[in-house]
């Protein structure tokens, strides 16, 4: 038999922990009130996490608590110490995303398991590799990966692997978008995404034509459906995936109640021997609570549209008919169902001219008589608010009966999952009446009464008596399977000393479930001394050589190369990336531009690809193998498995590139340990952060200062799905095509396709320090950045001479006019500029 997974459930607030635990999860993930990816959500202080871990563990269930945001070195200790009360408290691990607090996590709190978040972008098995050396004891996958790739995976690595099974997807790879946070200053990184994946888009031309008509395709056209993959769970579980994950703190309890319950009848039906399949009334139920239309996603291939909900970003609920006709006198639509309907449900009319019209269900009439309920096949008579027409869709958004069968899942008083016990009761006269109590794993506890036992002087105990009184358990977890009796003699006891023996033997037993799944607590001297000591090494200033910071520019062609150099740049970083509107890469390119900077004395570093999937990594391999013998000042990575291999082929420096998200000395620690000798900081960090932090980096820095900075990066292609035939077999209509996504306000945000059919989506303006660029150099930044991958020659000639005065100005002590330069910076830069999070920065 195939090993069983572990059911995993989102628990936003402690209704949503209840249904889960209710209704068959093996685990729950939840968030404390600070450092997690759903700040939205209800989650839970210290006081409530405490009672939930108690909660749960004595039901068998296991909590994984989430920490899984960046982390600014302020925010550091405290979070050291969230995961010392979290291991106190008993949790079975964090969830982590940034690699300091992994760092530091190991060091002070050994003890706590660590799982690496899906906010990691754990996409290929080098990287699972990297952090299981690292001390990580699970990671969640990036959800972009085939089932093949997780099989893999799971081979080669023996590292517990889990992967979401159900719920919204991110149309970027989670960890590296920024959208929300360039966009409104609500970062995702940070737990405040304002989803504008979910707002309306459409796909325009450079001159700002649309390309694919909204009326046809729809306007959300970056709104991924939910993933629903019930229909695989026998393949998934051979697969030896450790832990099906539910998506949705943000989510209702009925919501985690029903996909939770439906869940766990699959996956125990899928373990039995026989045939599997998803009844009918559990893929209702799955999409009644909640559906975007449902999806695969990446698990069997590229899904192209088939992915998006490009015409509704929410809800849409089960499909109930056509509207036949609309009586006007009575204000009743009719219809003829294809699901059950009932009074006090929910229903949505698509109408073709105006949106929605949604409401209750409050008057239904069959034949003309009024109804409560009515079956699927019926013509009925609805009353719907609004005008609609013959012909319109009518949707069931809302399920009156399963919304209550959820509920009282979690809010009865006689909860469904319950632990069978056998009690043993012992009598004798003149001693106290001891209470046994053993449950089905084994673990056992007793007590006694206060009084003894003496002789009955006419209602004696019996089988039947105690039995009774037993099994009066009430909201307790536990509930009677059976009961031995062993009575010497005709015995009285009062009932009130049997309860109260009977209440200390279950919570006796309560606190044997709860010790045996927990880890002994680390003594708080321990924990306060391995803190003060980690934080004295990270809080150590490192010393610096003196010197001007280099100018550094992103090309992806030898003309851009060209330019920079010539401009002033003092280190050219050559893009793997390559984009479809741009000529063909060619390796030659890179052997070109490495000689050219090489008799110029300008460095040339590599910069790999933002996303390297395995069945990519040997055709990168190769490359590195190749391109090894030129004059390379570096490889730049953006993953930490790359940094061995980069290593390992080249011998020469491996640089951190921002998509591995440092935005701590800790993290940058972390990275110089594995063989990183630079960093290229977060955008996402503010001027007085990055002064913070600098003296402290135990490598140099790096600064992006200019350029349109990639706010998500897609395994979706919109062009490949809105404009060709999409995967399989694309026409690539990608290729040659300049386009970009024009948002409600009109604001275009610039769209390039890579080689390997990955979208990449810019923000609508350029990043520009050019006022700052004085107070980074004193600041101590090692090199500054021009982000320019996606711009042509003239742009990059024009922008690394402004940036080249200004450093040579300052350098020098000359006062530049800053004013002047941004005025020709300007001259490239039509759509304006932003300086990101450099003195906002992110929440």
């Amino acid at each position: 038999m195939a090993r069983k997974p572990e059911l995993l459930a989102p628990a936003g607030s402690w209704e949503s922990l209840v249904a889960a635990v209710e209704n068959g999860a093996d685990a729950v993930y939840l968030g404390g009130k600070s450092f997690n990816a759903r700040q939205s959500a209800g989650n839970f202080d210290n006081v409530e996490l405490a009672r939930a871990v108690e909660y749960a563990h004595i039901r068998g269930v296991k909590v994984y608590v989430t920490v899984n945001i960046l982390l600014d070195d302020r925010e550091l200790p405290e979070a050291a110490r969230f995961l010392y009360f979290l291991q106190q408290a008993g949790a079975d691990a964090a969830i982590v995303q940034d690699l300091g607090l992994v760092k530091l996590a190991r060091q002070v709190v050994p003890e706590l398991p660590l799982h690496a978040s899906t906010q990691m972008t754990v996409h290929n098995l080098p990287t699972v590799l990297f952090l299981k050396e690292a001390g990580i004891a699970r990671v969640v996958l990036a959800r972009e990966l085939a089932l093949t790739a997780v099989e893999n995976i799971i081979r080669r690595s023996g590292l517990a692997i889990e992967v979401f099974m159900h719920g919204a997807l991110c149309v970027c790879y989670s960890g590296q978008c920024l959208m929300s946070s360039l966009i409104g200053g609500r970062s995702g990184n940070r737990g405040r995404c304002a989803q504008p994946c979910r707002l309306q888009y459409v796909l325009v031309d450079r001159q700002g034509k649309p390309l694919a008509e909204p009326r046809q395709v729809g306007s959300y056209l970056l709104s991924p459906r939910d993933l629903n993959l019930s229909e695989h769970v026998p393949g998934l579980i051979r697969a030896g995936i450790s832990s099906f994950k539910i998506e949705g703190r943000m989510k209702r309890p009925e919501y985690v109640a029903t996909v939770v319950r439906v869940y766990r009848e699959l996956i125990d039906r899928a373990l039995e021997s026989g045939d599997y399949a998803v009844t009918p009334e559990e893929a209702r139920e799955l999409a009644q609570i909640f559906n975007r239309g449902f999806t695969t996603g990446y698990f069997y291939g590229r899904p192209g549209r088939d992915l998006m909900s490009y015409k509704r970003p929410n809800n849409r609920g089960v499909f109930l008919g056509r509207v036949k006709r609309f009586n006007r006198e009575s204000g009743l639509v009719e219809i003829v169902l294809e699901e059950p309907l009932r009074a006090g449900d929910g229903i949505e009319v698509w109408v073709t001219e105006g949106g929605r019209s949604a409401g209750e269900v409050s008057r239904m009439y069959i034949a003309g008589k009024p109804v409560e309920l009515a079956p699927a096949g019926t013509v009925v008579q609805l009353d719907v608010p609004g005008r609609v027409f013959p012909g319109d869709r009518v949707f069931k958004t809302h399920d009156a009966a399963l919304m209550e069968r959820a509920r009282a899942s979690f809010t009865s008083s006689r909860r469904q999952k319950k632990i069978p016990v056998v009690f043993t009761v012992t009598a004798k006269q003149g001693q106290p009446l001891l209470v046994e109590v053993e449950d089905d794993a084994g673990f056992a506890a007793a007590a006694q009464t206060e009084i003894p036992a003496r002789a009955a002087l006419n209602r004696p105990l019996t089988f039947a008596y105690l039995e009774k009184q037993l099994s009066r358990l009430g909201n307790t977890p536990f509930e009677m399977l059976g009961l031995k009796c062993r009575l010497d003699g005709q015995l009285m006891v009062p009932v009130s000393e049997i309860n109260e023996a009977r209440r200390k033997a279950l919570a006796a037993l309560a606190n044997k479930r709860t010790a045996a799944v927990r880890q002994e607590p680390v003594p708080e001297h321990i924990f306060s001394r391995r803190l003060s000591e980690s934080l004295a090494v990270e809080t150590a200033a490192k010393p610096k050589a003196a010197g001007q910071p280099s100018l550094s520019v992103t090309v992806t062609d030898f003309e851009c190369l060209k330019a920079a150099v010539t401009a002033g740049a003092g280190e050219v970083c050559f893009g793997m990336e390559q984009y479809r509107s741009r000529d063909r890469f060619s390796i030659d390119e890179i052997f070109k531009g490495s000689d050219f900077c090489a008799r110029v004395g300008v460095s040339f570093v590599l910069a790999s690809p933002r996303v390297i999937q395995d069945r990519d990594m040997d055709d990168y391999c190769r490359l590195l193998e190749k391109v090894s013998k030129c004059h390379l000042g570096g490889v730049m990575v953006t993953s930490p498995g790359l940094i061995r291999k980069v290593t390992e082929i080249t011998g020469g420096p491996v640089l951190a590139d921002f998509p591995l998200n440092i935005f701590n000395r800790a993290a940058a620690s972390f990275l110089a340990g594995a063989g990183i000798s630079r960093v290229a900081l977060s955008p996402e960090l503010t001027l007085e952060q990055i002064s913070r932090l600098i003296p402290f980096l135990p490598v140099p820095a790096e600064v992006i200062v200019h350029g349109a900075l990639p706010l998500m990066v897609s395994e979706y292609c919109a062009a490949g799905s809105l404009l060709g035939s999409g995967p399989p077999g694309c026409s690539s209509p990608c290729r040659g095509l300049s386009c970009g996504l024009k948002d409600r306000k009109g604001v275009v945000f610039p769209v390039e396709f890579d080689q390997f059919c990955r979208m990449h989506i810019f923000n609508s303006r350029d990043l520009c320090l050019i006022e700052d660029t004085g107070a980074l150099a004193g600041a101590g930044a090692a090199v500054l950045r021009v982000e320019a991958r996606r711009e042509r020659a003239g742009y990059i000639r024009d922008v690394v001479r402004v940036y080249r005065t200004a450093l040579d100005q300052y350098l020098a002590g000359d006062e530049a006019d800053l004013a002047e330069l941004k005025s020709v910076l300007a001259k490239n830069s039509p759509q304006g500029f932003t300086k990101g999070h450099f003195y906002r920065g992110v929440i």
